[in-house]
């Protein structure tokens, strides 16, 4: 018998009664069968919610079957929080869409726990939610370069330059770029530097947080072609 501790991302029907989850760990992505769970009489009908955070037991070779388990945290805050709920939901595709990259998944399982629990707590979470999309870039080997000119190296007259992965000096800047004020791009740096273990004393007005909503969006796109689904939900409730 195997265990494991992970958060419940996705999960599909298995059958008429029946779920497989598919639970982010420390070690990665891996899905678990789960017999009777749809049952409103199954003992893990609750704890097979999604974002809940778990403890399991499973048997079996291959798709492995769930024995037993206990949750964690079901992160009640961000539950019964629409907007929080469909900005959570962003992160989790994310997630999953890159769960098989070769990363250091202990380091983001660490890192996902804290973001839920800061975003769970604090009235100004949103924060948290740029603060994971920037830092997560690192993690996929395509950060932002906050310093110098991605190009020559320069460390003044620098604009961001989504194409080009980071600031570019005047006379490397790509022609026709749309371009970012700087205080959306100092307040992304100090999100993508700032250690969760330290306060963080950063304030986001509307105007900014709408110019890094789209900044995130396009750098996805255009470096991933990623667009999750939830943005799109996002967008409707957000109006941008």
């Amino acid at each position: 018998m195997d265990s494991y501790e992970g958060i419940i991302i996705k999960q599909i029907s298995y059958k008429e009664s029946s779920k497989i989850i598919y639970l982010y760990t420390s070690s990665g992505l891996i899905s678990l069968l789960v017999h009777g769970a749809k049952k409103l009489s199954s003992p893990y009908l609750r704890l097979t919610e999604n974002l809940n955070l778990i403890k399991v037991f499973a048997t079996g070779k291959g798709l492995k079957t769930l024995t037993d388990g206990e949750v964690l945290n079901d992160y009640t805050a961000i539950k019964s929080d629409l907007d929080k709920v469909a900005y959570v939901s962003h992160l989790v595709e994310l997630i999953m869409t890159y769960s098989e990259s070769e990363y250091d998944h202990q380091k983001l399982y660490d890192f996902v726990l804290k973001i839920l629990d800061k975003i769970s707590e604090s009235k100004s979470y949103i924060r948290y939610i740029y603060m994971f999309e920037i830092k997560y870039l690192y993690m996929l080997g395509i950060a932002p370069n906050f310093k110098r000119c991605v190009v020559c190296n320069k460390t003044d007259s620098l604009r961001f330059s989504i194409k080009s992965g980071g600031y570019c000096c005047s006379e490397h800047y790509p022609e026709n770029e749309k371009t970012y004020s700087e205080n959306s791009i100092l307040t992304l740096s100090k999100l993508y530097y700032h250690d969760m273990n330290q306060p963080l004393d950063i304030t986001i007005d509307q105007a900014t947080g709408i110019e890094i909503r789209n900044l995130l969006d396009e750098y996805y796109l255009y470096h991933l072609s990623f667009q999750s689904k939830s943005r799109k939900v996002l967008s409707g409730l957000l109006g941008y």
